[in-house]
């Protein structure tokens, strides 16, 4: 998946626009949010209940109007892509790699992009009732977080290395059980931002960091 990500995004694949070269082309950044909404009961087992309290989800933000509509928050983030892309990170969105939900759906999407990156930003603002991309959150930091060996580490070390390269960006009045989660459960990082310029700040530090861990730390380069 990683190489395939490298090679889709500098050209026009499906309905995708080819993005610009950038610097660092083996640096991929992936950047989600709640964009895009799909059916969270279709990715569920039958027996499932959408209201169980143990699904992942951001449904636990507040049911109000929020600061942006789905079109605002694309917008945000393609905005935050193209400033990480700016400063020479491979930063993408899952609509630019150009695979089609029938072949592949939103939530394994996003789990298999998080695995291939350097680095993920999840962006919370605050969008009222959109939520349906929270069980896809919850599914990739399980996957990314959750205590399991992996390339010959062991359980807890390999989690914490992935939970490194986890940043959730949000505005400071979206409250979350979700949100506490992902430093409580997975010790993952959490900051917030106040407008686009700072969003854009905020991840370009996170993935100049992540870069420094990688070329002068213990943290094992994406090949």
């Amino acid at each position: 998946m990683r190489q395939r990500i490298i090679e889709n995004l500098p050209r026009d694949v499906g309905d995708s626009d080819a993005l610009s070269p950038v610097d660092r082309e083996r640096f991929l950044v992936y950047v989600m949010g709640p964009y895009r909404t799909f059916d969270v009961e279709a990715l569920l087992p039958d027996d499932a209940e959408p209201t169980d309290d143990a699904l992942p989800s951001f449904a636990t933000w507040n049911e109000r109007s929020g600061a942006y509509a789905e079109d605002d928050v694309l917008r945000l983030l393609q905005e935050t892509r193209d400033c990480l892309r700016d400063r020479g990170f491979n930063a993408f969105l899952a609509i630019d790699v150009g695979i089609e939900l029938d072949a592949m759906d939103a939530a394994t999407q996003s789990i298999e992009f998080a695995r291939a990156s350097n680095a993920t930003a999840f962006v919370a603002p605050a969008v009222g009732d959109n939520l349906g991309v929270g069980i896809e959150i919850g599914s990739v930091l399980e996957d990314m977080l959750g205590g399991r060996e992996r390339d010959g580490d062991p359980a807890e070390t390999a989690s914490a290395r992935r939970a490194e390269r986890f940043m959730v960006a949000t505005e400071p009045d979206v409250r979350s059980a979700m949100l506490g989660a992902v430093q409580t459960r997975w010790d993952g990082s959490v900051r917030t931002f106040d407008d686009a310029d700072d969003l854009c700040r905020v991840c370009a530090q996170f993935c100049t960091h992540i870069q420094n861990e990688e070329v002068y730390g213990d943290l094992p380069r994406r090949k």
